[in-house]
């Protein structure tokens, strides 16, 4: 919705879905989310040039993102995966940091 973004290059969504059949695990779509909720604002704005409370463009703004992140989460295939997550608790983590076995290695 308006702007001017230089040229971009993205990867096609049916290629990222062929990348993840070979292992795949991380895939930014921060670029995804930014231009939804940058485009929402500006639509809100625009159809509204009388608000200036963030409250309410940032409502418009945080549900786009919501859109993008949920379609990309099913076309990702990660519906249903909630439940393979483990979870670690704060002293456990703070424990692993102060034994360094999450330093950082780079190969």
């Amino acid at each position: 919705y308006g702007g001017k973004m230089k040229e971009t290059y993205g990867v096609p969504v049916e290629e990222i879905q062929e990348a993840i059949k070979f292992g795949v695990r991380k895939i930014n779509i921060d670029t995804d989310i930014r231009l939804a909720m940058t485009g929402a604002v500006r639509k809100f704005l625009a159809e509204n040039p009388d608000k200036f409370d963030a409250r309410e463009w940032l409502k418009p703004a945080r549900e786009a993102a919501k859109a993008v992140c949920k379609q990309r989460y099913l076309e990702f295939g990660c519906e249903g995966q909630g439940a393979k997550i483990k979870g670690h608790s704060l002293q456990d983590v703070a424990r692993q940091y102060a034994a360094g076995t999450l330093a950082q290695v780079v190969h």
